[in-house]
């Protein structure tokens, strides 16, 4: 991810912190304690929290992906994964949105892959990213610091490899 959207969660993440504090200030000086003021106080702690969750995780996590042997793992939010075997894997090509660079894993079998979707949710939504953006899975782009061009032809060895070994056996 760029220094850019670093700093842009950085500076999310402190106007919060400024609201916070500013509003405990004048709770503690107006003496405040309906339930309303409370309920914005915990509406705006739990909106530091998500700024603050967002922002380490911009700093700290350095790949949205990573290779195992047997898959390659897609990380998602608040710690999830998505593990796609290689034998499902077809290719990878590129979706460009106007805020984002995405990698679009191409799988065999996209019916079978929808139907074995746990929740009725993540099928339609399949469903759909399949019909706009011809996949059902996406990398979205990096903290690494390092290119769409770059992941993309790191995917595709790994992809290359996979498949000799799979040819071989």
């Amino acid at each position: 991810m760029s220094n850019k959207k670093k700093w842009k969660w950085g500076l999310v993440t402190l106007v919060f912190l400024l609201f916070w504090a500013l509003w405990v200030c004048m709770m503690i000086a107006n003496e405040h304690n309906s339930w309303k003021d409370w309920s914005e106080l915990v509406f705006l702690t739990l909106g530091l929290i998500v700024s603050f969750w967002a922002f380490a995780k911009t700093v700290v996590r350095d790949t949205s992906w990573e290779i195992t042997d047997e898959h390659l793992v897609i990380k998602l939010a608040f710690g999830k994964k998505t593990l796609i075997p290689w034998s499902k894997i077809e290719g990878f090509g590129t979706w460009n949105t106007q805020y984002q660079e995405q990698i679009s894993v191409v799988i065999s079998d996209v019916e079978k892959e929808i139907s074995e979707m746990p929740t009725a949710f993540k099928r339609m939504m399949a469903r759909l990213n399949y019909r706009f953006a011809g996949a059902i899975y996406f990398i979205l782009e990096d903290t690494s610091g390092t290119s769409q061009e770059e992941q993309l032809k790191k995917l595709n060895r790994e992809l290359k490899k996979h498949k000799q070994t799979t040819q071989k056996k």
